[in-house]
């Protein structure tokens, strides 16, 4: 079943205040994105956190990052970046290196079916945006400025 079949924000926020129903509504609505998001790799047979790393990489293009810094970039929470590194070896999306002038440093680097996956995948997200054109380009600067108050 759907999610949205299976949660209706008017009942579940109907005898709260403004901000409880803020909060629910930020995580039903979140909740809602992400699963669109699954939905939308899962044809490329990567997660959202993989699709994160690759889109970490390429930005970083051509210069490789180690999995300290593409930990720091990630969208989402990811407590073992080395083990979705491995994974992501074994696809061959991704290889590492050691630099010769520092044995105990590893960079990741994008391989050309990395690059590829992230460029399809790119793409497809669009599907994800075309969802916030119900508000204005001002809605959207707002909101993310409202959010970003969160932090």
């Amino acid at each position: 079943m759907k999610l949205e079949k299976i949660i209706d924000i008017n009942k579940l926020t109907k005898d709260i205040s403004p901000r409880e129903r803020l909060v629910a509504n930020l995580q039903v609505r979140g909740n809602r994105f992400f699963y669109l998001f699954k939905q939308v790799l899962k044809p490329y047979d990567i997660s959202e956190v993989q699709f994160n790393v690759l889109e970490a990489l390429r930005n970083n293009q051509p210069d490789p990052l180690s999995a300290g810094e593409i930990s720091k970039m990630l969208i989402s929470e990811a407590s073992d970046v080395t083990r979705i590194i491995d994974r992501m070896v074994k696809k061959g999306l991704v290889k590492r290196e050691t630099p010769a002038n520092n044995r105990r440093m590893v960079l990741v680097s994008l391989t050309e079916a990395g690059l590829k996956k992230s460029e399809e995948a790119k793409d497809i997200i669009h599907e994800i945006t075309a969802k916030t054109e119900v508000w204005t380009d001002e809605e959207v600067i707002l909101l993310n400025k409202l959010l970003d108050k969160l932090e």
